[in-house]
């Protein structure tokens, strides 16, 4: 009888003691604000341009250097914004986006591009890699 008795108290303690940490527990816990967000994924086609010529300039005084490098472009996607060109299979890029000629459809590869060209030689042209981004 003593032991049902202490049992029975035991089992109201632990009952009312888990009452008071809930009770008290949710009185102590901070609110979070969480804003808004938005999360999509969607797809869409990647035209290239078409290259529709390529002509290079040698140095006048060395032809074996090339000074300059134009590419022509079908600007049916419109026009770049972006303009890399590498002559020697990609290990030398030249920025070129400055010779961007919207009205031409054209891209001047020159000595004004990053790196220059000048200097660098016809023997060392070995694959042309355009890439052109709008």
């Amino acid at each position: 009888m003593l032991m049902a008795l202490f049992s029975r108290s035991f089992l109201a303690s632990v009952v009312g003691g888990v009452a008071i940490v809930a009770v008290g527990g949710t009185a102590f816990t901070a609110a979070n604000t969480v804003p808004g967000t938005v999360a999509g994924s969607g797809t869409n086609t990647i035209s290239g341009y078409t290259i529709t010529d390529v002509a290079y300039t040698l140095n006048a005084s060395n032809p074996q250097n090339m000074d300059a490098v134009v590419i022509t472009y079908d600007d049916s996607p419109g026009d770049p914004s972006n303009a890399r060109v590498s002559v020697d299979n990609g290990s030398t890029w030249h920025n070129c986006t400055a010779g961007i000629n919207a009205g031409a459809d054209t891209v001047t590869c020159d000595n004004g591009s990053t790196p220059a060209f000048n200097g660098t030689t016809v023997a060392s042209a070995s694959n042309l890699i355009v890439v052109l981004t709008d």
